[in-house]
């Protein structure tokens, strides 16, 4: 409902600034975020704002986010929101309800016709189509009262809305109070997204100045301009216009000016009879707004009394009425005053008045007033039933995360040895998972398994460890180690003959059996499965299986089969059915060790697109298809499409899948050269504890950032680094393969101007990881007797081709580092041929193309001068077209003199001929950057290869030996 309008003053500017980012006159899609102390005006400005929106034709609809009473409801602003529009547009509403069955969630009195629940990302869907399809009818405003106060899904769906913003006239602003904002409110986190947002503007509503408050005291009573009450009010409010009215009225009915502002407002209240008196402390209890008939319940008072109480209060501005009946605080400080003066037995008794009547009528209220308050009154039986309940609601509408802090309180009010904390931590770990955050999703499992009460069936037990090591798989935690002990230890317990309980124990333990390479007992276990599901008749967990199975198929290497065995489980599957993702995951999978990109890239897009339509976008494996696919469109050289897939905006993508895609998007950025920096790299390693996924993403792109910008050392450390941490989490990881070919890359060309020491490091490095890379490349083969690279070149085309990479690489080492006896020329050819004949049948355009580049420098140390050029003029076709700005320098190094090769350690490239001829005309360091248009870093680090390349001691040596050499003019 939007707020009366009140006459505004001395925000001229600022209304006048709203009306024109809201094009009030011209509408078009904006959001606004407005700010301001508690009681600076913001109500007061929007109200105005929205009467002049009313006036120039535009609907108005607004929704309040509620302390107490509201923090706990998910999408307590949207449901007020949706059906206010459902009263002005409700042909709209059931339009859009047709096509987003979500929607009906936060209709009142709909939602029990939308079957099961749905996702955050749905009711974000509907809701904006929602707004989208009003904006293309008719002006819409909508305003999304105190942010401060949202709950944890109705600030994720505001920074969804204002991120995605509107291709119709929708203009979204949204308020919040300042001053409440402590170091560790969680809207901070919000804010800061916010503030990154293109196109939002954000006005911050500064105190009034001392005429303006001026004019509000002496419009509230009888005071004048001059008097010097006035002058004092005027000083003691300090520019807050709620103050002042509140001070000003204290005055007029006699109170002193003294105390705080909780003083004043309190001397309000009291000056209340006794009866409205009570009204107000109840209402206090319950948040700002109650609703009239449960405010009947709760007061003491006949029908008559109650409505004299009501008039008292409004006559004396404390509270506001409201349409459908229900009242609320004129403003938010009177209720939050009230209650803190409120006696801990008086707080009690209201408390238990307000659970005995939402308990008795739930439709009174939603069950997390009810938690809320039998919790406060020390009935927690009470509490626990009505948390789930609250949970069960919060999951319906699509909000999660309030669900998981609902069960997680409700954790906090069972006793130890409640037996009920077995089911409550399934349902806050189910919450959690759906929440995206998994690693709270096994804590809260772990927690329960490592603290058994003391009646846990074994039934129950054996479902808490299975569903724990499910959900390790999902992250690479310290703890995930032990899932396997946890899937033996369920085994072990579960209770024989046929149930739904032992195929799941089964199912779960057979997953971890192909984790750890257990083939055999796997397969044994899977046919056991197979026909417990059958007799149980259960067609789910049967597909469920014969998925798991099909990684035994996999390992066997016989692709084949394993593509004949996808291609029947996707028959067998409805088109809709959430398993089909993780089964266009796998086919997907099997298409990329084949080599076959494009037909992996379609599966990875099939199973994101299917993830979409079903709006689980962030599912384990939706989110890895989108993630792998937009990898899988930058391998195979389409740089525009893997960053469409991998630059994602949406505010409902949790970490540590965020940072996911924002270490893949890296390797695009790198391979056309743009900065990385630090704080980008830092915010990604954070999570490496988490995932190692996330190690593998971000370490390819920053030995290359760094290997490009000269800081081999760096290069090293990350490198290093991730080893460490991946063969702790992993153990053996074909990986390595192509981070041993990036770091020997990057060492050769930063070879000629590295010291001694960082050359061995880096050798010792490159030998660890080589030996790695032998153990993975060379293993003998399933049915193969002796060690071989024929095998994997056909399994797993990525690692063969990288592994060609890696000791083509090496040879480039020996021959730019100068240390030992250099590389036969031929055998460099040679071996650059099969890394660009490798990288041409996996269908690696760009890595190709690098190849070719390499290979072209090796032709020239050759003496085969046109076949040089035919190689770079092949890499430089690739390079331009997917605009790889450090390729192409690379090749107009090579290009640059044609009578010296630029592999060798003495050659100067064009930009450190461009420095050297500036130091030889005596330019300083600053100097020679700003001439360059580069940083006085970076043109000290050119002066240091060049001191190094010429040999000299000194830039006047240098000079020296530019001119008898003829380097300069």
């Amino acid at each position: 409902m939007t707020p009366p309008v009140r006459e505004l003053v001395g925000r001229d500017a600022d209304l006048a600034r709203l009306a024109e980012i809201l094009g009030l006159d011209a509408p078009s899609g904006v959001g606004v975020v407005v700010s301001g102390d508690a009681g600076i005006g913001k109500s007061t400005l929007l109200a105005r704002v929205s009467a002049d929106a009313e006036a120039a034709g535009w609907s108005v609809a607004w929704g309040h986010c509620v302390g107490q009473s509201g923090s706990g409801v998910a999408h307590l602003p949207f449901t007020e929101l949706v059906g206010r529009l459902d009263l002005l547009e409700p042909e709209v509403v059931e339009q859009v309800v047709a096509t987003r069955p979500a929607l009906a969630v936060l209709l009142p009195g709909r939602r029990e016709t939308s079957a099961g629940n749905h996702s955050p990302g749905q009711v974000a869907e509907a809701v904006h189509a929602l707004l989208t399809a009003v904006g293309e009818r008719t002006p819409l405003l909508v305003v999304l009262e105190d942010a401060h106060w949202a709950d944890p899904s109705s600030r994720d769906l505001m920074t969804l809305l204002l991120t995605r913003g509107f291709a119709s006239s929708v203009a979204l602003v949204v308020t919040y109070r300042s001053d409440d904002l402590h170091r560790r409110h969680p809207l901070h986190e919000t804010l800061a997204v916010w503030a990154r947002i293109a196109g939002v503007e954000h006005v911050d509503l500064q105190p009034l100045g001392d005429s303006a408050i001026r004019d509000i005291v002496v419009a509230s009573g009888s005071l004048t301009p001059d008097d010097r009450t006035t002058r004092e009010i005027t000083r003691r409010a300090e520019g807050n216009p709620f103050f002042a009215e509140e001070l000003a009225a204290s005055t007029v009915s006699g109170q002193p000016i003294s105390g705080g502002l909780s003083r004043v407002l309190w001397a309000r209240v009291d000056q209340l009879s006794a009866p409205t008196q009570e009204v107000v402390r109840t209402m206090a209890v319950g948040g700002r707004t109650i609703s009239h008939d449960l405010l009947v319940r709760l007061v003491d008072l006949t029908e008559p009394e109650l409505d004299a109480a009501i008039a008292e209060a409004v006559e004396r501005h404390v509270i506001e009425t409201r349409w459908p009946p229900a009242y609320a605080f004129r403003h938010a400080l009177l209720a939050e005053t009230t209650t803190s003066d409120l006696l801990p037995g008086q707080r009690i008794r209201l408390h238990r008045a307000y659970a005995g009547a939402l308990a008795a009528d739930p439709t009174l209220g939603p069950p997390a007033e009810l938690a809320r308050h039998a919790a406060a009154s020390g009935d927690l039986a009470t509490a626990v039933r009505a948390a789930r309940e609250a949970a069960r609601s919060d999951l319906a509408v699509g909000g999660p995360a309030n669900a998981l802090q609902h069960l997680e309180d409700a954790l906090g009010w069972l006793p130890e040895d409640s037996d009920e904390r077995d089911e409550v931590s399934l349902e806050a770990s189910d919450a959690a998972l759906t929440a995206g955050d998994i690693v709270r999703s096994v804590q809260l499992l772990r927690d329960r398994i490592e603290h058994p009460g003391p009646a846990q069936s074994p039934a129950t037990r054996a479902r808490l460890l299975a569903t724990c090591a499910n959900r390790c798989r999902l992250v690479d935690l310290a703890f995930a180690e032990s899932a396997l002990d946890m899937t033996t230890e369920a085994m072990a317990v579960v209770p024989d003959g046929d149930s739904a309980d032992r195929l799941f124990v089964m199912t779960a333990h057979m997953q971890q059996l192909v984790d750890i390479r257990h083939y055999p007992e796997a397969a044994a276990l899977g046919e056991e499965a197979t026909s417990l599901a059958e007799r149980l008749d259960l067609p789910g967990a049967l597909t469920e299986i014969r998925t798991v199975m099909s990684r035994v198929i996999e390992v066997h290497d016989d692709l084949d089969a394993l593509e004949r065995h996808i291609d029947q489980l996707l028959a067998d599957l409805g088109d809709r059915d959430p398993l089909r993702v993780r089964i266009h995951h796998q086919a997907a999978t099997m298409h990329h060790r084949r080599g076959r990109l494009e037909q992996s890239l379609e599966a990875y897009d099939r199973g994101a697109a299917l993830a979409s339509e079903l709006h689980i976008d962030w599912a384990p494996f939706a989110l890895e298809a989108r993630l792998v696919g937009g990898l899988t469109a930058y391998e195979i050289g389409d740089w525009d499409g893997a960053v469409r897939r991998l630059d994602v905006r949406d505010p409902l993508l949790p970490q540590p899948g965020r940072s996911f895609f924002d270490a893949a998007l890296m390797v695009v950025r790198v391979g056309r050269g743009e900065e990385i920096g630090e704080g980008e790299i830092a915010a990604v390693r954070d999570w490496w504890h988490v995932d190692g996924f996330g190690v593998v993403q971000l370490v390819m792109p920053t030995v290359e950032h760094y290997g490009n910008s000269g800081d081999l050392a760096r290069a090293l450390d990350i490198a290093e680094d991730a080893v460490d941490v991946l063969e702790r989490t992993w153990g053996r990881f074909h990986a390595v393969v192509r981070l041993a070919a990036l770091v020997a890359g990057q060492t050769a060309g930063n070879a000629p101007h590295a010291d001694a020491t960082l050359l061995r490091r880096a050798h010792a490095d490159l030998d660890s990881m080589t030996a790695k890379v032998d153990a993975i490349v060379a293993e003998p083969q399933r049915g193969v007797r002796e060690p071989t690279t024929e095998v994997i070149e056909e399994t797993n085309t990525e690692t063969w081709a990288w592994d060609r990479r890696l000791r083509a690489e090496l040879l480039r080492l020996q021959w730019r580092s100068g240390q030992g006896s250099p590389p036969d020329p031929g055998a460099m050819v040679a071996a650059w041929q099969e890394s660009v004949a490798a990288f041409e049948r996996y269908g690696h355009p760009y890595e190709t193309a690098r190849s070719r580049a390499r290979l072209a420098a090796a032709l020239r140390v050759s003496g085969d001068a046109a076949g040089a050029r035919h190689e770079a003029d092949l890499a430089r076709e690739v390079a331009t077209r997917l605009r790889a700005a450090p390729l192409l320098r690379e090749l107009d190094e090579l290009s640059a003199d044609p009578t010296s090769t630029a592999d060798s350690p003495d050659a100067l490239t064009p930009r450190e001929q461009e420095v050297l001829e500036l130091v030889a005309r005596g330019l300083s360091n600053g100097q020679v950057g700003a001439q360059l248009f580069i940083s006085t870093k970076t043109a000290s680090v050119h002066v240091s290869r060049i001191l190094a390349k010429l040999g000299a001691s000194s830039r006047t040596e240098a000079a020296a030996i530019a001119h008898e050499r003829g380097l300069v003019r």
